[in-house]
């Protein structure tokens, strides 16, 4: 699998995925819909879909998953979570956009 950028010490897209499912294992609660994630370059991107306005605690939350996956991956310099109270249905995520988490719910 080809390496996001072009810096050797970059991780796949494949570890990079086995890093950030074990750094969010015990994080997600009952009020997370789903997790996804954007890697590339020296950066990392969280999106959490909630079912209600987000709280300071849940940014914190977030914080701690990606201080885990930061320690993995010396080479991201920035992060940015994006939090956002979700009820519809989930729109399509940009092809470089990669599911950690997304609750199974049935759509009547």
């Amino acid at each position: 699998m080809q390496n996001p950028c072009e810096d050797e010490k970059m991780k796949t897209q494949s570890e990079f995925a086995f890093i950030a499912f074990h750094a969010f294992l015990g994080y997600i609660d009952e009020g997370v819909r789903a997790i996804a994630y954007e890697y590339s370059g020296p950066r990392i991107a969280i999106y959490g879909y909630l079912t209600r306005a987000p709280m300071p605690e849940d940014y914190e939350i977030i914080d701690y998953a990606i201080t885990e996956i930061m320690a993995s991956c010396p080479e991201i310099l920035a992060q940015e979570i994006i939090l956002t109270p979700s009820i519809g249905r989930f729109k399509p995520l940009k092809a470089h956009d990669v599911w950690i988490f997304r609750r199974n719910e049935e759509m009547n």
